[in-house]
């Protein structure tokens, strides 16, 4: 069964618009590396409404293994720890897709 998996990130004031630039082609390019996933969409928050976070992920992995290589693939691991230091809150929650 179909995995999604929703991230959401908000950032520390120091953040910079050419950070999230990194990030977003650091993510694009692990979505086209790892095999599995089904769709990969991530980006800044519109600021359409007050409270909610910087930036989001929203993949769908072909099954949870697919989810748990992904989550263990070095080049993620690389990306995650690259972008730590400017991460000051992150949510995540994984559902089944039917």
């Amino acid at each position: 069964m179909p995995i999604a998996h929703v991230v959401t990130f908000s950032f520390t004031a120091n953040t910079t618009s050419e950070t999230i630039d990194a990030l977003s082609r650091a993510l694009e390019a692990v979505s086209h590396s790892c095999s599995g996933i089904e769709s990969y969409h991530h980006g800044a928050d519109l600021r359409l409404r007050p409270g909610n976070a910087d930036y989001a992920v929203a993949a769908v992995f072909r099954d949870q293994q697919a989810l748990s290589d992904y989550m263990t693939d070095p080049q993620h691991q690389r990306v995650n720890t690259e972008f730590a230091s400017f991460v000051a809150a992150k949510s995540s929650v994984q559902f089944p897709v039917p």
